[in-house]
């Protein structure tokens, strides 16, 4: 066998000896722990979109308008439980939150109406939307150690969004009939993507900063994607935080032994 084999192959029994070592991941949790408990999660919220181009034919006439959209950073909170498995294939817990949401930002309308005779009429005006929503949520999360003290997270899940209140205001006028303009439907359901670096502060308290997308709808079905639309804009919302989750000690068995591989001689 050649030096260098020899070499990697040494190398990569040290690190599964080394790896033996380290502390027990993190989940599934230590006995010590009971499987569910809750957390707690400050959110940042903001929505982008990419330039929309849309054409509208009025018998001669001819209304090209461009929309950008422009999100404001905004808040929300979450709270929820979670529920770990003791014997985890690809699922190490699931969770499921109450959160309140706002989303505030402005939806910029660029027009221009070509008339029979060739004249060019030009129109604008700034758009702004502001939204609340009370979300319910569930995902499955899958968790990959990283470190003694660190992991990755990641979950796929579903918020149901029912619209507590919503502000729309147009600082221009333009020629699209406003009864067309398409908004958030006052209970919608999104499928969503979370991902995170997870940390332990202390022995009971987990860590997790986030990003959480949601990218399609799966209720209205009539437009599945993007996740919102205002004033027919398509827009993207983006939530950032952080989720504290606490784990609870388990009276009955915090003396219990907590295995740690095989027993070294």
């Amino acid at each position: 066998m050649p030096k260098s084999c020899t070499a990697y192959l040494i190398l990569f029994l040290i690190s599964i000896g080394a790896h033996a070592q380290l502390t027990k991941d993190i989940f599934p949790l230590n006995r010590e722990f009971k499987n569910g408990g809750f957390y707690l999660s400050p959110l940042l919220t903001y929505s982008y979109g990419p330039e929309t181009k849309n054409n509208l034919n009025f018998n001669d006439t001819l209304y090209q308008y461009r929309l950008n959209e422009l999100g404001q950073l905004r808040y929300g909170i979450e709270l929820g439980w979670f529920q770990s498995f003791e014997n985890p294939l690809l699922v190490h817990y699931v969770e499921g939150g109450i959160s309140y949401r706002r989303f505030d930002g402005n939806v910029e309308h660029d027009g221009e109406l070509l008339l029979p005779d060739l004249t060019e009429l030009n129109f604008t005006s700034t758009n702004n939307f502001s939204m609340q929503t009370i979300a319910a949520s569930f995902r499955a999360v899958h968790v990959k150690q990283l470190g003694k003290m660190s992991f990755l997270n990641l979950g796929l899940g579903t918020n149901v969004n029912y619209l507590l209140s919503s502000k729309y205001e147009r600082k221009g006028m333009y020629p699209v009939d406003k009864s067309t303009e398409k908004f958030p439907s006052e209970l919608h359901v999104q499928l969503h993507f979370q991902a995170g670096i997870g940390l332990r502060l202390t022995e009971q308290v987990l860590f997790v900063p986030h990003i959480e997308i949601p990218f399609v709808n799966a209720y209205p079905t009539d437009d599945l994607f993007p996740p919102f639309n205002f004033f027919n804009g398509d827009t993207f919302p983006v939530l950032m935080g952080f989720k504290l989750m606490f784990l609870r000690k388990d009276p009955f068995n915090c003396n219990a032994p907590i295995y740690n591989g095989p027993a070294t001689q």
